[in-house]
């Protein structure tokens, strides 16, 4: 009786040993899921002390560009595309509801910023509208790297509040705009940029 009784308790403590592991590996993956969310959310937080430089365009229109790296801003953001290892390029936007007259100076910007990239690397641009997914790609480093770096279009329906481009680090860049006009002046300079025209 008493072996039957010892039986009886390995078998209710190996089901316990199986609990607390398919719970710890819950535990695990929900922790794991929090923190890319976390790193998802903060994809686009700016860190470090900027340095701020206005050009001035053909067209006498001033450009401001704000960069978190060292260095010459033009070098910098015209390398970020057109290094070697540079494999992908993600465009990222949000369109306006419907045929809003506001999408034609989006659609603009992003057929001149995949101008420029395509002139010099070829096909490897990808604009997509800007989905929590990106977000937490970024998190992870699988975009937003130097490989493959991204652009991301904040519009006023992004909360854009300034106009400028932001170099956020050697794999984001943040084309800002207060209204949708002035998405075409700021991706016409990126695109002279990244062609090594400016």
């Amino acid at each position: 009786m008493a072996k039957k009784k010892n039986k009886k308790g390995q078998k209710i403590s190996r089901k316990t040993l199986n609990l607390v592991i398919i719970l710890a590996i819950i535990g695990v993956a929900m922790a794991s899921l929090f923190y890319v969310n976390y790193l998802g959310n903060h994809a686009f937080d700016i860190k470090g002390t900027p340095t701020t430089i206005v050009y001035n365009t053909d067209n006498n229109q001033s450009v401001k560009v704000v960069s978190y790296v060292e260095g010459d801003p033009l070098i910098i953001m015209r390398n970020m595309f057109t290094e070697d290892e540079v494999s992908n390029v993600y465009l990222l936007f949000k369109a306006m509801p419907g045929s809003a007259p506001e999408n034609s100076s989006l659609v603009r910007g992003v057929a001149a910023i995949s101008e420029g990239v395509g002139r010099t690397k070829g096909p490897i641009i990808h604009a997509r509208e800007l989905t929590s997914w990106h977000k937490y790609m970024m998190g992870i480093k699988m975009i937003g790297s130097t490989s493959k770096p991204v652009i991301y279009m904040k519009t006023p329906n992004l909360n854009g509040i300034d106009n400028r481009i932001v170099i956020l680090n050697e794999g984001v860049l943040i084309i800002e705009n207060n209204n949708f006009e002035d998405v075409v002046l700021l991706s016409d300079f990126v695109r002279t940029v990244i062609l090594g025209a400016y």
